[in-house]
């Protein structure tokens, strides 16, 4: 049995420059602005209350457009827009049976991400959260 040492990455700020990064022929102003970006897309994906109620009911079991519905007060046409955005975002996969398209989280980071500000708040504000 070999014990290999781990090395801690030094805190800094949002712990991202401790991080192991894949050898790059950018400079490291590049590869930090295209994070950001990538993060700022995120965050933008997830700036509307629907979506996040739409993660929050995938986060089990793939459902159909139908049994979202069920579950979350909108119109079809509003649930198939935002459906659209996080399956073009690459938050959702979706497959088809039949008649059916049936959508599941394909990005568990999201999630974590989602459960982690969700809980946060509610803790922050006293509101109960599932």
């Amino acid at each position: 049995m070999s014990t290999k040492k781990i090395q801690k990455a030094k805190p800094t700020k949002l712990g991202v420059k401790g991080i192991q990064k894949k050898p790059s022929s950018k400079k490291p102003e590049d590869s930090m602005d295209a994070m950001f970006e990538l993060a700022a897309e995120t965050f933008r994906v997830m700036s509307a209350p629907m979506r996040l109620k739409i993660i929050n009911c995938l986060c089990e079991e793939e459902k159909n457009v139908g049994q979202l519905l069920e579950e979350i007060d909108t119109t079809q046409p509003n649930m198939s827009q935002h459906l659209n955005t996080l399956f073009k975002a690459k938050i959702l996969g979706r497959r088809r049976e039949g008649v059916q398209i049936y959508y599941r989280i394909i990005n568990e980071r999201v999630v974590t991400l989602c459960r982690a500000v969700c809980t946060q708040i509610a803790i922050d504000s006293e509101i109960a959260h599932p």
